[in-house]
């Protein structure tokens, strides 16, 4: 079979307007490349569009439909890309009606009966694809398939779901191949060497936040063996990126297990720079764990921190103290590592206060980086459900469920106007960045890196108000 892999233009969409634009990353999705070598390894013959490359998207995406004629079209997408999602399908289904076009990702994973009545899609994968999909373009009878939804004779059919794997091992190499991997590019904020590239070395995060959702990777940690590990960081690094950001669940979650993936990237000589870009826990690491990180080549290790206040964590299930969160920080910044802290305003319960309490804590902290987001209570999550069975969901337009933009009125909080948000939101970086401290290290840092005009860039392009 002939199956294109198509990823949405997300950048445009998802931080079109936010804060943080200037500071997206420039990167090939992993998740495309291993179910790229999953089908590869069927013999399938496979192509990955990647639109976020592409001037005018629906122009290259007929240009490619007519070269390559698939017999399967696959398209990954997170909620505020559903109504992408859906143009892009539309435009398969009226230039080549008889591809079969394939959904998956979280959003389809959480609704899959309603991401097909609101779409043109065929079916959608529930939970991992890797060996759905090769199942699927087999030409396996559809009845017999976990972990799918379908059309049939005018009715949604939605199957059993599939077993989580297990043997993490057994997966294909990312097809890196398939992607022009020079043309991808990180601003200095987010990678110290360009093309920046992803491995994951572990699946799954046992941990229970209110707006996180689990719903492809589920709750059960699932870890690659050492020697896989190393063998995907070679992989990656022969494919032509000259830096790894790990995409983990929850890299952390077994401490003794990061402590023998830096050994031995030590032991093996491999040199390279490193980062924990999607966060780890402040209660999953200790001092050594962090040397060897920072020995290993990590320089930055982001942290999912929330909120600076105690209650707030408590409500939310995060299951960490504050005082954790300052031990972990000063742990990592004795390393020589950079830190980088993730927060949330508008979490349930709350205030003008607590938001203030949360920029406070972040420049107590006094971290080289911080990120806010607002709370969106995305499908898959348990705050999307009690705030659905409470009748406080406002809007069921997935465009407007965007973690990255100013403030919108998705759901009806108890405690605060949006307006008021939106202030603090805004107000949280310029308090954080506008710190003459953090300028002053910035600039020391700039200069020994050299990233001092790409920083000066960035900031310029930020917007502030």
């Amino acid at each position: 079979m002939k199956i294109l892999l198509i990823i949405p233009p997300f950048k445009e969409i998802i931080y079109a307007g936010s804060i943080v634009r200037s500071s997206v990353p420039g990167a090939p999705l992993l998740g495309v490349s291993v179910l790229a070598g999953a089908l590869l390894r069927e013999r399938h013959s496979v192509r990955i569009l990647d639109l976020n490359l592409c001037g005018d998207y629906s122009t290259r995406l007929s240009q490619e439909l007519s070269a390559y004629e698939p017999d399967y079209a696959g398209i990954t997408f997170v909620t505020p890309l559903f109504g992408i999602m859906s143009s892009v399908t539309d435009l398969v289904k009226r230039q080549r009606p008889g591809t079969i076009v394939i959904g998956g990702g979280p959003h389809a994973t959480a609704l899959p009966e309603d991401t097909l009545k609101s779409s043109r899609l065929d079916m959608v994968v529930i939970g991992e694809g890797d060996h759905v999909l090769p199942e699927i373009v087999s030409g396996k009878p559809l009845a017999q398939i976990q972990g799918i939804a379908y059309r049939k004779n005018g009715a949604i059919t939605v199957n059993p779901p599939s077993a989580h794997i297990q043997d993490l091992d057994a997966l294909a190499m990312p097809a890196w191949q398939l992607y022009e991997v020079s043309r991808y590019r990180s601003p200095g904020l987010m990678a110290r060497r360009n093309p920046a590239g992803w491995i994951e070395t572990s699946r799954g995060c046992p941990f229970n936040c209110c707006f996180c959702s689990k719903s492809v990777f589920g709750h059960v940690f699932r870890a690659k063996s050492l020697g896989r590990v190393i063998q995907e960081i070679r992989h990656t690094l022969g494919a032509g990126f000259k830096e790894i950001h790990i995409a983990d669940d929850m890299f952390t979650t077994d401490i003794s297990r990061v402590k023998n993936i830096c050994r031995e990237i030590l032991n093996q000589r491999l040199d390279f720079p490193w980062a924990t870009v999607t966060g780890i826990r402040v209660d999953r690491g200790d001092r050594e764990m962090f040397d060897l990180m920072a020995r290993a080549g990590c320089y930055r290790v982001s942290f999912g921190i929330e909120s600076g206040n105690q209650s707030l964590l408590d409500a939310i299930g995060k299951g960490i103290r504050l005082e954790q969160v300052e031990s972990s920080v000063a742990m990592a910044k004795q390393a020589g590592l950079e830190t980088c802290g993730f927060f949330m305003l508008a979490l349930p319960g709350e205030t003008v206060a607590t938001m203030r309490e949360t920029l406070e804590f972040a420049c107590k902290l006094d971290l080289d980086w911080a990120k806010a987001c607002i709370m969106t209570p995305l499908p898959g999550t348990r705050i999307y459900e009690e705030l659905k069975t409470a009748g406080r969901l406002r809007i069921k337009d997935w465009s407007q469920y965007n973690l990255y933009k100013p403030t919108n009125e998705i759901f009806d909080h108890p405690e605060l106007d949006w307006p008021t948000v939106d202030r603090h939101f805004r107000a949280f970086y310029r308090g954080f960045y506008f710190r003459p401290r953090l300028i002053a290290r910035k600039i020391l840092k700039g200069i020994k890196h050299g990233t001092m005009l790409s920083d000066i860039l960035q900031f310029s392009r930020t917007d502030w108000c």
